[in-house]
């Protein structure tokens, strides 16, 4: 089975595992962060450009709204 007495070198090499869960948890943490900050950043620009153009069709004159093509 799995044998973890590591007597003599258990007092480096625990905290060595320790610090090492820490340094590769740590970008993954950031990343996480980044990641749901720039879903926020685009779901804003999305809803502002969305907005921008739903305004710039309704002053458009109707055959420049046909000669644009449908909507998306």
């Amino acid at each position: 089975m799995l044998d973890l007495d590591m007597t003599p070198y258990a007092a480096f090499v625990w905290p060595a595992w320790g610090v090492s869960t820490l340094v590769l948890a740590a970008p993954v943490a950031r990343a996480v962060i980044a990641s749901r900050k720039w879903k926020r950043e685009l779901e804003r620009l999305e809803k502002d450009q969305s907005a921008t153009s739903d305004a710039a069709d309704s002053n458009r004159p109707q055959v420049a709204q046909s000669a644009v093509g449908p909507k998306e």
